[in-house]
């Protein structure tokens, strides 16, 4: 089942018309959060989580329309012939899928010492990098707090690339990416997570 987390993919935009530069930018549309309860809400889960491991690649496909149906009924374009000036077929949905060691959790269903799957939009596929445009990966070896939306059967999303994730200091603090006007202080998590 296709999903890219909570939000709508808005366009695919192809960076680079010469094929040597194989290059392909994503542009996606999340919400955003104007307050840590707002993201204590809005996550299925959140914990503080230390990537380990190797990342993988995986890609997620919208089902096609049936185009081999005939009746004119159940599909309107039956027997037309192929547009020579229809768009190129959109590129594929790439994701990066980290491994998480939980360290803490803060809501939802997850135990301290598992490891969770995270996806995030982009990863390099067959000699073609595809990027989430204004997006700061998840690194490995660095301790994160997400807010996060599960799935029965695909790896965990992050609400918002970069309001959803904030560094773990080596002081305990949480420090929150370039982009997030959202800051996050221990007193807010300590309260926010007593809730649950």
């Amino acid at each position: 089942m296709w999903r890219l987390g909570v939000s709508a993919l808005a366009a695919l935009l192809l960076s680079a018309c010469a094929a040597e530069e194989k290059n392909v930018i994503y542009a996606a549309d999340y919400p955003a959060y104007d307050s840590v309860d707002a993201l204590f809400a809005g996550a299925k889960l959140v914990i503080e989580g230390r990537l380990t491991g190797a990342k993988r690649v995986m890609t997620e496909v919208e089902p096609a329309d049936d185009g081999t149906e005939t009746d004119p009924q159940l599909n309107p374009n039956a027997g037309a012939t192929p547009d020579a000036e229809a768009p190129p077929a959109a590129p594929p949905t790439v994701m990066t899928v980290s491994s998480v060691e939980v360290v803490k959790v803060r809501k939802g269903l997850a135990r301290v010492g598992q490891v969770i799957q995270v996806k995030e939009l982009g990863g390099t596929l067959d000699g073609v990098t595809y990027e989430e445009a204004d997006a700061t990966p998840l690194k490995s070896g660095v301790t994160y707090m997400l807010f996060l939306e599960t799935y029965p059967d695909s790896p965990a999303s992050l609400l918002n690339p970069e309001q959803a994730k904030y560094v773990v200091t080596s002081a305990g603090t949480y420090s929150a990416m370039p982009d997030n006007p959202v800051h996050l202080e221990d007193a807010d998590v300590e309260r926010l997570s007593i809730k649950e």
